[in-house]
């Protein structure tokens, strides 16, 4: 509970914990070389004692003001605030100091006079620049943490992928199917039989070869026409497929099986949502600088489970992992879409800025 606690507030426990270590050491730095003088012990503790709770409100200050600084991300901005505390909050801390004195204690106290701000500021000033420090160094902390974690997760995605990736490749229900096509075709259209067999190795040479993380859309496309060819010769006149691809889009790299999920749903869900003839469609364009994918066939747009829905076709959990995928490679520059108009389905991928080099 407590680690819980500090690692949601870590800003503030850590420059509350170095103020406080501050205020302490100048504590003990008056006591050792201020001259003797009645009091002197009751006196420095209450003096620092004001000092902190004037000091107190600039943690709230800096956590706020440099984190939305941070956000903007304009260097200005931050080195203004960290020059604007450091030269306006000693006089700040001097005077509400005071202020608590002759109000709580009915003390008399030396009057603010330039001297004094002159005295003062140095160290009340190099607080204030320690806790910015502790601010920054520990905005790096969570970054760092941050990362390590995201590399963590991208490994573990990548294994999830690689043994998703092998029981996608190998699917038995498809495999058999096409061996049963092969088995009928052999006598009734040889040509077609070993047409169907060139196919079907290319197609697994392909998917079973140990691929990159990415890969480029010429080889992706490739691979998914050997695919569509094998339907096409599964389910003959009842299926009709049409590739659309810019010149220009195909060097580029995208992460690898994510055209191969949509055409693969695009077939088996069309399939069953539609007794006409399916019709499956893929384009691929680049429009200045982003990049559309756009996957359509006729049929149904399926309800997918919810999260307490036990999932059996895996179609949620593949396209959450194409998602995971896309986030990985692209950040926020990508969007999905998945929608059905006109009884036709359409899955979109649009990602922004590609890297065209």
């Amino acid at each position: 509970m407590i680690k819980a606690l500090y690692n949601k507030h870590q800003y503030f426990f850590n420059i509350f914990a170095v103020l406080a270590l501050l205020v302490i050491t100048r504590l003990l730095d008056g006591f050792a070389w201020y001259p003797p003088y009645p009091d002197k012990t009751k006196s420095l503790l209450l003096e620092h004692l004001f000092q902190f709770i004037s000091f107190f409100p600039f943690i709230f200050l800096i956590i706020y003001t440099y984190g939305w600084a941070l956000k903007r991300r304009t260097k200005t901005v931050i080195y203004s605030l960290i020059i604007f505390y450091a030269v306006f909050a000693p006089l700040f801390v001097l005077c509400f100091s005071t202020w608590l004195e002759i109000t709580l204690l009915r003390a008399k106290t030396l009057p603010v006079t330039l001297k004094l701000i002159e005295q003062f500021t140095p160290g009340a000033g190099m607080v204030i620049l320690f806790l910015s420090a502790t601010y920054f160094l520990t905005y790096l902390k969570i970054q760092s943490a941050s990362q390590r974690e995201a590399a963590h997760n991208a490994e573990s995605l990548v294994k999830d992928v690689q043994i998703k990736m092998f029981r996608y490749q190998i699917n038995p229900h498809f495999l058999f199917n096409v061996l049963n096509s092969i088995y009928t075709l052999i006598d009734e259209n040889t040509e077609k039989a070993k047409k169907l067999v060139l196919d079907m190795s290319d197609y697994y040479r392909y998917t079973l070869t140990k691929q990159k993380e990415c890969v480029s859309i010429e080889s992706e496309i490739e691979s998914i026409i050997k695919y569509l060819e094998i339907q096409k010769t599964r389910f003959e006149e009842k299926f009709q497929y049409e590739i659309s691809v810019d010149e220009a889009v195909r060097p580029l790299l995208i992460p690898s099986f994510i055209i191969h999920l949509l055409i693969e749903n695009a077939i088996k869900y069309g399939t069953k949502t539609t007794k006409q003839k399916l019709l499956v469609n893929l384009s691929v364009k680049l429009v200045k600088k982003d990049l559309f994918i756009r996957v359509s066939n006729t049929g149904k747009l399926l309800e997918l489970p919810t999260n307490n829905e036990k999932n059996t076709e895996g179609t949620s959990n593949g396209i959450d992992n194409l998602k995971n995928r896309l986030a990985l490679y692209f950040g926020d520059n990508y969007s999905f879409s998945l929608e059905e108009v006109d009884e036709w389905v359409f899955a979109t991928i649009e990602i922004n800025n590609i890297i065209t080099q």
